[in-house]
């Protein structure tokens, strides 16, 4: 529940940047569009203040309305919502209105409007009256306009809100905005590197179509790099999105893993478990082996007893570790559950040395580490141990897990009891099992988790389904947004194609040209964006989730291809009014 939290915390705020893409890409759009239109209006007397204003007005109204239906779609989806968690939560789940998150959601859709939409409207103050005679497809961008760093100031300082809501932690604020901008640079730097490299090693012995479409990538009016950076990005956001969900899905696994115990036996006597066992094999039951148990209390550590502790308040101990009982195990191996991470294991005494093993959380929370001296009291008989490594258990197993492992050669003749986990395929066969224990060992205890694992089993499927159903509709939501990201170049390449088109050119020769133009941006934009999200979904595997992170190389391939293909697919489409136009009519209507 806690990784489903951070996951749908990390899809939000994936989507809002989607989002945030998408806007700056269709107001960018929009723009080119209109660039004669508010030339006209600059020639009629408006000044370039108020031409700004008045495409702002109608895009902040526009991202209104659509905060508004957005509102709306979000409410209904949070009726159905109590539906899917039905057979969850043990409560009544209420449906009634949140007037304040609504708000909060028109308020954030508003201001996503209004600041991703700064950066393309600042061409507005650009565009002169001449416009209305010299053809201009890409107004002029100074990289010393104050108002251009401002409004990236502004998103910058918008996207670090944002991620302080979401992950309340100003050191995760900084990495996670850090990283972003990390990603942007790299992507802008690797758009510019392959410039160069294209210009630089340019291959002059090439067909003249493929010598065309490289060449495409560093002309003026070239789109690589805003097309790299927008893909790139989204690329890598629907790539994190799928890893992640891939690391959770693995981790949603309990009793569905399969061969997982389900019945656990305890209290079992010393000379009670061959003869358990043996019952256990009498009726075919798998025996995942018995593990002895001792109980004991903690005297001493590093010489401090409780009463120390409590009269010196200065200790980085707490009396809550001598208050306890603790029941631990002794063997001579780790499980498959366990890892040293720090120290050495030691399975058995080594000159009269006892160097137990202790869980890293365990030891952290009450201070102890490696060297540390342990004294303990076993049913009377004082055991001084000193601490030889520290393990990380993966407590999601079901088998016996203990925060305290001795090494054999202690603790054989001490008072213990066994614990034995099986599995058991049925009811009706637990039930002849159970009856069975109980009649020859009344006095072992038995646990049937099968009701419990199968209730586990119930919630995981819908965690499994809010997962798949999260990140397939963010997913689905940043392939939207590549599309709209391509078709910003809808307005760099018409003169150009139209020209090529009166020179003689034919449909095929022009279509190879954008293909490998697009081919080429697509491919680099989606490779720097798999890698950024391999990076990504890493550090995410590793210090959110906690787990190991393993690629798979399918999912990568099939989105490296969809990604290269979806690019020259739409790249195609937006030469489709070149090509099926005589040049003249398309000039007339696009100048």
């Amino acid at each position: 529940f806690r990784d489903l939290t951070q996951f749908l915390s990390l899809v939000s705020f994936i989507a809002l940047l989607l989002g945030c893409i998408g806007v700056a890409s269709a107001i960018h759009i929009y723009i080119k569009e209109k660039v004669a239109s508010i030339a006209v209006l600059r020639c009629l007397g408006v000044k370039a203040s108020q031409a700004f204003l008045i495409y702002l007005i109608q895009i902040v109204s526009i991202g209104f309305l659509g905060s508004v239906i957005g509102a709306i779609l979000g409410t209904l989806v949070q009726q159905a919502l109590p539906l899917v968690f039905n057979n969850i939560l043990p409560i009544e789940v209420s449906t009634g209105l949140s007037w304040m998150a609504i708000l909060q959601g028109i308020a954030l859709g508003v201001i996503i409007s209004f600041l991703f939409a700064l950066l393309p409207l600042v061409t507005v103050r650009n565009i002169s009256p001449l416009n209305t005679l010299r053809l201009s497809f890409q107004p002029s961008l100074s990289l010393k306009d104050p108002v251009r760093w401002l409004v990236y100031g502004l998103i910058l300082l918008f996207i670090f809100s944002f991620s302080y809501m979401q992950l309340s932690g100003i050191s995760e604020t900084v990495v996670f905005t850090s990283g972003l901008l990390v990603a942007f640079m790299v992507l802008f730097l690797i758009s510019l590197l392959l410039m160069w490299a294209v210009r630089r090693f340019f291959p002059q012995r090439w067909s003249y179509l493929w010598r065309q479409g490289l060449a495409n990538l560093y002309r003026p009016n070239n789109q690589t790099v805003i097309l790299m950076v927008s893909i790139g990005l989204g690329t890598a956001f629907i790539c994190t999105l799928i890893f992640v969900q891939s690391i959770l899905l693995n981790r949603v696994t309990l009793s569905t893993s399969g061969g997982q115990p389900n019945m656990v036996l305890f209290d079992i006597q010393q000379a009670q478990k061959d003869k358990v066992t043996q019952l256990a094999k009498q009726y075919q039951l798998p025996v995942n082996g018995t593990v002895p148990i001792v109980n004991m209390r903690l005297e001493k550590i590093n010489n401090l007893t409780a009463a120390q502790v409590v009269e010196d308040s200065t200790l980085d101990l707490t009396r809550r570790v001598f208050s306890r009982e603790y029941r631990v195990t002794f063997r001579d191996s780790l499980t498959a559950a366990e890892k040293i991470t720090k120290g050495k294991w030691t399975g058995t005494v080594n000159n009269g040395t006892v160097a137990i093993s202790v869980e890293q959380g365990f030891a952290k929370r009450n201070n102890i580490d490696v060297g540390d001296t342990m004294v303990f009291n076993v049913q009377g008989s004082i055991v001084p141990t000193i601490v030889g490594s520290l393990r990380e258990v993966d407590w999601n197993r079901i088998q016996t897990n203990f925060l305290i492992v001795f090494p054999k050669g202690v603790l054989e003749d001490a008072p213990q009891f066994h614990v034995l986990l099986t599995r058991v395929a049925s009811g009706e066969a637990s039930a002849r099992f159970q009856q069975a224990v109980v009649q020859q060992f009344p006095n072992i205890s038995i646990i049937d988790l099968n009701l419990v694992l199968t209730v586990l089993d119930e919630i995981l499927e819908k965690i499994r389904f809010v997962i798949q159903f999260m990140a397939g509709f963010s997913i689905l939501t940043g392939l939207v947004v590549l599309i709209a990201s391509v078709l910003i170049s809808k307005y760099q390449r018409i003169q150009e194609s139209v020209l090529l088109r009166t020179l003689g050119a034919n449909r095929k020769q022009i279509l190879a040209i954008t293909a490998m133009e697009y081919f080429f941006l697509g491919a680099m934009a989606a490779a720097t964006g798999i890698l950024l999200a391999l990076a990504a979904s890493w550090a995410l595997a590793r210090f959110t989730f906690e787990t190991v992170f393993t690629p798979q190389p399918l999912p990568i391939l099939i989105v490296f291809t969809s990604i290269c293909m979806l690019t020259v697919i739409i790249g195609l489409l937006n030469s489709r009014g070149v090509l099926t136009r005589p040049p003249l009519e398309v000039l007339r209507q696009d100048v």
